[in-house]
C-alpha cells in the first residue's frame, strides 16, 4: 500500500515541465527564431528580384513588339515614312512600379542578305508609379539593367 500511495504522488509530481527545462525550451526557440526569419526575408527578397526581372523583361518585349508592329504598318505602306530610330527611349509604367526603357539599333552589314537590324533594348526600374510613392525616382545609370533584350527586324524596302 505504500508503494501505491508514493507512485501516486511521484505521478502528481511529475505532471509539468520544471523552471529550469522551461527556460532551456525558450532559449533554444530564441535561438532558433531569427534564423528562421532571415531565411523567410532572404526568400521574400529573391521573389522580388525575380518579380522585377520578369515585368521588366515583359516591359522590353513590349517595345520590341511595338517596333515589329511599326514596321509590319510601313510594309502595309500605312506608315510609308516611318524609320526605326537609331537611339529612343522612355518610361512606362507597368504593374504600379515606372520603367526606363533604352532602345538601340544596329545595322547588320555582315549578313548576306541586306537591310537586317538588330534592336536592344535595356530596362531599369525608376520605381513607383504615379500616385505611388517609393522615394526619389531617378534614372542610375551606374545601376546594371534588370532586362537587355535583343531582337531583328528587317526593312521591307531592303529586303528582297
Amino acid at each position: 500500500m505504500k508503494s501505491s500511495l508514493r507512485q501516486r504522488l511521484h505521478n502528481r509530481q511529475q505532471h509539468g515541465f520544471t523552471l529550469l527545462e522551461a527556460m532551456i525550451a525558450l532559449m533554444i526557440v530564441a535561438m532558433a527564431l531569427p534564423a528562421l526569419i532571415t531565411l523567410v526575408m532572404t526568400q521574400l527578397d529573391g521573389s522580388a528580384a525575380i518579380r522585377d526581372k520578369t515585368y521588366a523583361y515583359w516591359v522590353a518585349e513590349n517595345q520590341l513588339t511595338r517596333i515589329r508592329l511599326l514596321q509590319q504598318q510601313k510594309a502595309k505602306k500605312a506608315l510609308p515614312s516611318y524609320q526605326v530610330p537609331e537611339k529612343d527611349s522612355g518610361s512606362v509604367d507597368m504593374a504600379g512600379l515606372r520603367w526606363h526603357w533604352q532602345l538601340t539599333t544596329l545595322a547588320l552589314d555582315t549578313l548576306p542578305v541586306p537591310g537586317f537590324k538588330r534592336v536592344e533594348i535595356s530596362v531599369r526600374l525608376l520605381g513607383a508609379a504615379e500616385g505611388m510613392s517609393l522615394g526619389p525616382t531617378m534614372i542610375d545609370k551606374d545601376q546594371p539593367a534588370l532586362a537587355r533584350l535583343t531582337g531583328y527586324i528587317s526593312d521591307p524596302e531592303l529586303v528582297q
